[in-house]
């Protein structure tokens, strides 16, 4: 095994050795960097299509995803559970006399309306 002080100077020797190199071959890299200028940043202007075509509409959908978690579900189960408990209700009220009940709508039933008791309006 090696020392970490071998290690590090290992590190430094190839960092000076890469940067004498890049410096004795700035101009070869320069005209090489000009040429490719264009093709670097038509595959950056694909790669941002590319993202627009992808990544946003995957954005688009956890955003409505979210906001059905946030704000319709809970409104949705708001008024399932108001439903339910305006038909307990309903049948509290039944239980007391105070209404008849239909039971099919295409089969209602004939009796007379039953009156409210003698103390209400």
């Amino acid at each position: 095994m090696r020392s970490n002080g071998k290690k590090w100077t290992l590190r430094i020797v190839l960092v000076l050795a890469m940067l004498l190199a890049g410096y004795l071959l700035f101009p070869y890299l320069a005209s090489g960097l000009g040429e490719g200028l264009g093709l670097i940043s038509s595959a950056l202007l694909l790669l941002a299509y590319l993202f627009a075509l992808v990544a946003l509409p995957l954005g688009l959908f956890a955003l409505l995803k979210f906001g059905y978690r946030v704000f319709a579900r809970p409104y949705i189960r708001l008024r399932r559970i108001e439903r339910i408990r305006q038909a307990r209700y309903m049948r509290e009220a039944v239980k007391r006399g105070r209404f008849k009940v239909l039971v099919n709508p295409h089969h209602a039933n004939s009796d007379p309306r039953q009156s409210p008791p003698a103390g209400e309006p």
